[in-house]
């Protein structure tokens, strides 16, 4: 395979595109919106919706017609590559085009980390430079296993709609200030409206409207409190055309009004703790400084006070510190030291959320968050019920098992989301092991891998062999991944992530 070139293609609402029949093949990206696909071969023809975070095959020697059925524009991002090449034994897309004689398939699915190469494909250099043409490679090469992958599995009867559903609800996160019309979305999404919003309510534990409600008025929260913007401003900001209705709207759902928010969470924080960064984000507050973690310790421990000094805090939140640090801290703004182990991050949220008299917004947010987890515990217990799992953190060189003492993880796995915890972890807080063939001793065929983002497909995929590799006679062994962003703390923003990966792994993996 070798890239020829890529395009963005702008189609205006109801506007059609034709990509040209030739024997070059195309990969198209679906940056924004949702567009309806019209391949044709001979006599064949096959139609689709692709949405938001989408890509299509069009092969060698097809018709592609691509429609814009939305009111509003939609962009794309166009992928021309030569599929085949002499003298190689690399397969065309071609080849999976035709599926046991059925005729033409449209062939598309979801890969929105195609947004992170866009700036890679549009940059011209690539053609010039040798590092910046392998990278491009990297990433063309990247969507054909994909495409490969997914086609090599048969159509499922919701499959179309799943990555719809999950389309959409990346497009509400990244372009909810845009007017978004919900009945137009479930029109074009293929099914019926009461199938996109029974499946969107599946995936989201809210109806398309609370949940395009809620991304608004979170990212409300934040213009709010970090920009000395107008009402007016705000409410047009995040796609709200009548500042009345907004401010309503905001009040009913936050227990304040927007202009009393604005005033309490303006104040300048000092925030002193990373594990604390959450629990501000949550409540839609950036600090003016944020120190790492142990900052008193250090040798810079003067410096780190001057700084503080120098930002004129009207509030300084902090873990415990020693009693001369306290003082010195004290000496320069009011301090609210808080105890984050061994107490739960609830509880320390709803106290961040008194002190700066924003209870409301903070109980608000743990009610969404208690939604978010009923949703999580009904995909878990419709795929897994009451297997045991094991709750294993990767750390180099070693495995942390984490057991029902360690309120970090206990809380949220084997307490609100009830997955069944095994034997062997009921009496230990953690065991940190250096191979995974201890975990495997443990007697639990079930392990729950809380793995770095930065760990790639193939770490996984070569772990999951290690464990399968363990199974014992008769008793059959399963694994499951959650990446998250490191370091792994005890915090709202934290939890609310992982919630999330929980019901996206479970949504693709058998809804």
């Amino acid at each position: 395979m070798r890239c020829l070139d890529a395009e963005e293609s702008k189609i205006d609402g109801g506007r059609s595109l034709e990509l040209p029949s030739g024997d070059d093949a195309w990969f198209g990206f679906v940056r924004t919106g949702a567009i309806k696909v019209t391949l044709s071969a001979g006599e064949q023809q096959k139609t689709g919706r692709v949405a938001y975070g989408g890509v299509f095959l069009v092969p060698p020697h097809c018709t592609c017609v691509i429609r814009n059925m939305d009111r509003r524009s939609t962009q794309l991002l166009l992928i021309r590559f030569q599929s085949e090449e002499s003298g190689t034994a690399v397969p065309s897309p071609r080849q999976f085009l035709l599926t046991d004689g059925k005729g033409l398939r449209l062939h598309h699915f979801w890969m929105p980390r195609l947004h992170n190469w866009i700036r890679d494909f549009l940059n011209e250099e690539w053609k010039r430079d040798v590092s910046l043409y392998l990278l491009v490679h990297s990433h063309l090469y990247a969507i054909a296993a994909e495409c490969m992958e997914t086609a090599k599995q048969p159509p499922g009867r919701d499959d179309d709609l799943i990555n719809y559903v999950i389309g959409i609800k990346q497009n509400m996160l990244e372009h909810g200030q845009d007017e978004l019309d919900i009945e137009e979305m479930a029109r074009l999404s293929g099914a019926s409206s009461a199938r996109f919003y029974k499946m969107f309510k599946k995936y989201t534990g809210l109806s398309p409207l609370q949940y395009m409600t809620s991304t608004r008025l979170e990212e409300s929260l934040r213009l709010l409190s970090n920009q000395p913007s107008a009402i007016k401003d705000v409410a047009h900001a995040v796609g709200y055309g009548d500042e009345l209705y907004f401010s309503r709207l905001f009040k009913k759902q936050m227990g304040l009004a927007p202009s009393e928010y604005a005033v309490r969470a303006k104040r300048r924080i000092a925030n002193l703790s990373p594990v604390f960064k959450g629990d501000l984000s949550v409540l839609g507050i950036t600090p003016i400084l944020e120190l790492p973690r142990g900052w008193y310790d250090s040798s810079e421990q003067e410096d780190w006070l001057l700084q503080i000094e120098q930002c004129r805090p009207d509030l300084i939140l902090t873990s415990p510190v020693p009693e001369n640090i306290h003082m010195a801290l004290s000496a320069i703004a009011p301090v609210l030291m808080i105890q984050w182990k061994g107490y739960s991050w609830k509880e320390r949220l709803l106290q961040i959320g008194r002190h700066l008299d924003i209870s409301s917004v903070a109980e608000r947010w743990l009610s969404g968050y208690q939604q978010k987890v009923e949703n999580a515990r009904q995909h878990l217990q419709r795929h897994y019920g009451e297997t045991p799992f094991l709750l294993v953190s990767i750390y180099e060189p070693f495995y942390r098992v984490y057991g029902l003492k360690r309120m970090k993880m206990t809380d949220l796995f084997y307490e609100e989301l009830q997955i069944t915890a095994p034997d062997a972890v009921q009496e230990i807080t953690f065991l940190d092991v250096p191979s995974l063939a201890e975990v495997a001793a443990l007697d639990c065929n079930q392990v729950l891998f809380l793995t770095p983002a930065s760990m790639s497909d193939a770490e996984c995929i070569k772990l999951e062999k290690a464990w399968l590799g363990y199974k014992r006679e008769g008793q059959p062994r399963r694994c499951v991944f959650l990446r998250h962003e490191e370091p792994l703390l005890y915090n709202a923003c934290f939890y609310q992530n992982l919630i999330d990966r929980v019901v996206n792994y479970l949504f693709l993996n058998g809804s």
